[in-house]
């Protein structure tokens, strides 16, 4: 493990890096390298990135020191490489939405998002894999193949999907923060499944195009982030929302959403329960709170989603194209054709 190389964010996250950076202590093209170093060291086994841009982001790194030097800052996230979920379109990389089937027409040019990436000073290290169409929320993939949860070297397990690269990318320290797509459960369910964090932003908040449509009514874009912290960061840049100070708890009211925690694991419901006494403890309030319209996703996203997909892809290239898809994918798309 002494040849790996050290994570440049380890035991820090994005505001440390923004300090050690604009006091001279690091660079963009020496984070930047330290990252490309530690994914050629560990992504051949965990495989999270389905396309690496390394000449690419060497090149944005030494602009960005450039700039820095030159007295432009952009501010907290210049400098922070990032990886991108393989869903949207970057200008020189290719971009597969995890899928063998040609989508390019479907996806387009780089869009709003990506290039509001580049304006903050992010350095994109590459793509990352995803779950076919983002169709999948357990991680396995057959046409591009699953990413490994890096938790655990010795027995390959899952990431949760599919946002799985991104997820994994984050946990592994092989870059920055990440930038994943949720429609179900696509960014909350693999940061979950490899420890980070993911953020579910509401549904319009930053725009989608340029971005694989799964379910243009309810896909959304977040971050992956290293903690709750690069997060807000990350959040707060792009929503032009400055960070929040809230100095404690006291006085907050919160809801406790009964269908979310039923079925609970014994340590799940034991670490919630834990969270929720401290936050009591910190003087804020907790009531039970029901929510009848949660249980209406069972149903709802099984038959949806196919339908969408298809409307997407349009019958004749499934029809042509289904052969190569993952076989789950396949099934599940399946039931859109007589909706």
């Amino acid at each position: 493990m002494s040849s790996i190389p050290r994570d440049p964010f380890d035991g820090g996250g994005i505001e440390d890096f923004g300090k050690r950076l604009r006091e001279g202590q690091t660079s963009a093209l020496e984070t930047t390298t330290a990252f490309l170093e530690r994914i050629a060291a560990l992504d051949p086994q965990i495989g999270a990135y389905q396309h690496l841009a390394a000449d690419q982001a060497l090149e944005c790194a030494r602009a960005v020191d450039a700039l820095l030097a030159a007295g432009t800052d952009l501010g907290p996230l210049m400098g922070v490489p990032v990886a991108v979920k393989d869903l949207f379109a970057v200008k020189g990389m290719p971009t597969t939405a995890g899928t063998r089937l040609d989508v390019a027409d479907l996806i387009g040019e780089e869009g709003s998002f990506v290039k509001a990436l580049k304006r903050a000073g992010c350095v994109i290290l590459g793509k990352t894999r995803t779950v076919e169409f983002a169709f999948g929320i357990n991680g396995p993939s057959k046409p591009r193949g699953t990413p490994w949860n890096p938790w655990d070297s010795h027995t390959k397990r899952l990431t949760g999907g599919s946002s799985t690269g991104s997820a994994a990318a984050v946990a592994a320290g092989m870059c920055g923060f990440a930038i994943g797509s949720d429609t179900g459960g696509s960014v909350r369910v693999p940061a979950a499944m490899c420890g980070v964090a993911g953020l579910k932003t509401t549904w319009g908040l930053w725009p989608a195009d340029g971005v694989f449509p799964l379910a243009r009514h309810l896909d959304t874009i977040g971050p992956i982030t290293r903690s709750a912290a690069d997060a807000e960061i990350v959040f707060g840049t792009f929503s032009g929302q400055p960070k929040s100070a809230v100095p404690s708890v006291r006085g907050l009211k919160l809801g406790r959403p009964d269908y979310f925690y039923q079925h609970l694991g014994p340590e799940v419901a034991a670490a919630m329960s834990e969270v929720c006494a401290k936050l009591e403890q910190s003087g804020a309030s907790i009531s039970d709170l029901e929510l009848p319209e949660a249980a209406e996703r069972e149903t709802y996203f099984p038959a949806i989603l196919p339908v969408c997909l298809i409307s997407v892809l349009g019958r004749e290239r499934y029809e042509q194209g289904r052969d190569i898809m993952d076989p789950v994918v396949s099934a599940r798309s399946a039931r859109g054709l007589d909706e």
